[in-house]
């Protein structure tokens, strides 16, 4: 688990947003534009680089001089490029963090329904927005994360008409890391993304660990974002390797620490399978362990399970809804 992030006191100070990029101006532009209008004075914007060549910095600079510039040095992944911004955005004392993916794009009113709801509910660790497909806000992205009775992920109702979304906010178990909105004082606790998950899947482990410190989560129907979902299309030749050894590893490791003993032993073929095309597929990104992050995950295990059976967090298993599309 990442070390506890330090800050996330009482600030008068609102929302910081994050937005990620890399060597994507045009994106990230469009993406701060669209944002402007929904910042208050007590808001502010924080772009996180993991190291562009684009000229990105200097276009930013010139359009939104506001921003807060990160600058990471190099590509960190979503979850370490991320989490930079949020360490900036804390040692700023700000109450809540907004990820927002630089291929989303805020509507009207969303970011301030998010908040009102998470200042009425003290006990929400992390707020999401109905997630609506860029290029056909009628279909639905993400209603939230859910986990399958087998190790495995879904987007909730991704792919189903708009409207299937709830009415009022609902419980879900937990936020898609392409727009949540993040109570800081449960990071502070929890600790932000873990580094070593690189990408993909690491918005499902803070879910877990957000859950384990015993904060709740919600999606809220009235916010809306319209997100494109690039990284996970038309991906092709080594782009498509990479991605496929993040997710292959990355669930081997979420699934080793907190899934139950009786579906790792029926998903046993599956999972030995995933750990083999990880280990094949690891030559296209040789700077990221899996068996070494595996045993890691391993070792948590029993410690986490304990805590999950007390919570009652097990009834989360299996709760597939009509839509779901497995990220894979």
């Amino acid at each position: 688990m990442p070390d506890a992030i330090q800050g996330g006191h009482a600030s008068d100070r609102r929302v910081a947003v994050v937005v990620l990029t890399f060597d994507d101006r045009e994106q990230t532009l469009a993406c701060l534009a669209a944002l402007q209008p929904e910042l208050t004075a007590a808001d502010a914007v924080f772009v996180a680089d993991n190291g562009s060549t684009d000229g990105t910095e200097a276009a930013v600079r010139a359009r939104f001089p506001a921003v807060h510039y990160v600058r990471n040095g190099g590509n960190l992944g979503f979850a370490g490029g991320c989490n930079a911004g949020i360490q900036a955005a804390i040692a700023h004392g700000y109450r809540y963090v907004f990820l927002l993916n630089n291929d989303a794009r805020l509507t009207p009113g969303a970011l301030e329904t998010l908040v009102a709801h998470a200042e009425a509910e003290p006990s929400l660790g992390a707020a999401q927005p109905v997630l609506a497909a860029l290029d056909d806000p009628t279909r639905i992205d993400s209603l939230g994360i859910g986990l399958s009775r087998w190790p495995g992920v879904f987007d909730r109702e991704r792919g189903g008409p708009a409207a299937r979304a709830p009415s009022a906010p609902t419980a879900v178990f937990g936020a898609c890391g392409a727009a949540v909105l993040l109570r800081t004082a449960a990071l502070a606790r929890a600790g932000a993304f873990d580094d070593r998950l690189f990408i993909l899947l690491e918005d499902v482990e803070l879910m877990f660990r957000l859950r384990l410190d015993g904060w709740h989560v919600a999606l809220v129907p009235g916010a809306v974002v319209h997100h494109a979902r690039r990284v996970s299309a038309g991906a092709r030749g080594p782009h498509a390797r990479r991605r496929r050894f993040w997710l292959q590893r990355n669930m081997v490791a979420l699934a080793l620490r907190y899934w139950p003993g009786h579906a790792l032993v029926l998903a046993a073929p599956l999972l030995a399978y995933r750990a083999l095309d990880a280990l094949r597929l690891r030559r296209a990104v040789p700077d990221q362990p899996c068996t070494a992050l595996w045993r890691a995950f391993l070792a948590q295990r029993r410690e986490t399970r304990v805590r999950m059976r007390r919570l009652g967090m097990d009834a989360w298993f299996g709760r597939r809804p009509r839509t779901a599309t497995l990220r894979q």
